[in-house]
């Protein structure tokens, strides 16, 4: 399992590589998820730093359904069950019993919050995986928010942004980001953030800027 070449590589990123390696006897699974730091020197000490405290985080969340089960770190890897399933942005929209998909999706979030973990990157959905039986996974806690120990700290301000901001990612998802359909019942978990909303104002003033330039270059390209 030392070797990359042993495992399937599945994808590139900001903490490394990650592949899928038979688990053989050593692991209660068929396969485990290898998550390894690359790159120079010092990238790669700063990705190991990363990936230790992912490893801390699924210690917060150890025994919560819907969570793979951590197996430790072997040289600075990070060993995670791995998961028969597809990520959500393969789906099209389209999730077998929606309603209970999404019921799932919400108790994950409320028991990993529980635990004192926000995710903060749910809006990408490929952290969100879909099983054959319909069931959700959340995975890959790099950008994860812990809470703080004091109550009165200004993390603490940020994990609250941080948990608020994962029911907001998790509202988009079910209604296709079609805000004006959610239900009385749902309207209570969405409530954009300060950060989010200023977000959302700079991507629509460069949507206009980009479409008044296409604008101009579709003009300019006609009068010749």
């Amino acid at each position: 399992m030392g070797a990359l070449e042993h495992g399937q590589l599945l994808s590139r990123g900001y903490q490394g590589v990650v592949y899928k390696v038979p688990a053989g006897t050593d692991y209660p699974a068929d396969f485990l998820i290898v998550k390894e730091a690359m790159g120079s020197p010092l990238v790669r000490w700063f990705r190991r730093w990363m990936i230790r405290r992912e490893f801390a985080v699924y210690q917060r969340l150890a025994g919560i359904d819907g969570i793979p089960r951590c197996f430790g770190l072997s040289d600075d890897r990070l060993l995670l069950e791995f998961i028969d399933s597809h990520p959500l942005r393969l789906s099209a929209g389209e999730v077998e019993n929606r309603d209970r998909f999404f019921a799932a999706l919400l108790e994950i979030l409320q028991a990993i919050h529980r635990a004192g973990v926000a995710h903060s990157d749910m809006k990408r959905k490929d952290n969100i995986l879909v099983t054959p039986d319909g069931r959700p996974y959340l995975i890959d806690f790099g950008s994860a928010v812990l809470r703080p120990d004091s109550p009165r700290s200004w993390r603490h301000w940020i994990f609250r942004q941080a948990c608020q901001i994962d029911l907001n990612a998790w509202v988009k998802h079910k209604y296709l980001a079609q805000y004006d359909t959610v239900s009385a019942e749902d309207s209570p978990y969405y409530d954009p953030t300060f950060v989010e909303r200023i977000a959302r104002q700079v991507r629509r003033t460069w949507r206009k800027v980009t479409a008044r330039k296409l604008r101009k270059a579709r003009r300019r390209a006609s009068n010749r």
